[in-house]
């Protein structure tokens, strides 16, 4: 059960990693602030990566390794959840959801709007 464990782990962590280096990629868009971050999570990842790739049960790693990279992992995940925050905060919707969403046309209150022409459209409001 215990290698197994480690093994889900470890296949976590390769997951993490690789979501991590295309969040870095990505972040060239952004600020150097955001970049930076990025690079950062992605280099904390690899570092727990790294340090647990080697083991091949828990009594292999000292309580010092488990105990940075439960740390490293939680200050990725504040990391991450930062980022989040400021693509939410100073990103324009339109690039968040891209070409593909649906054009939103506002009209003042006081102007009749014929609705038969927006049948079967979602409205919103």
């Amino acid at each position: 059960v215990e290698a197994r464990a480690l093994a889900m782990l470890q296949g976590l962590l390769h997951q993490l990693h690789g979501a991590c280096a295309l969040l870095a990629s990505g972040a060239q868009a952004f600020p150097s602030s955001v970049q930076e971050t990025a690079g950062h999570i992605r280099h904390g990842v690899e570092g727990v990566q790294a340090a647990l790739a080697r083991a091949r049960s828990f009594h292999d790693l000292s309580e010092l390794v488990l105990a940075q990279s439960r740390d490293r992992v939680a200050w990725a995940q504040l990391g991450i959840e930062e980022l989040l925050e400021h693509v939410g905060q100073h990103t324009p919707l339109p690039w968040l959801v891209g070409p593909f969403a649906p054009v939103l046309v506002e009209y003042p209150e006081d102007v009749p709007v014929e609705m038969a022409k927006w049948e079967g459209c979602v409205t919103v409001g």
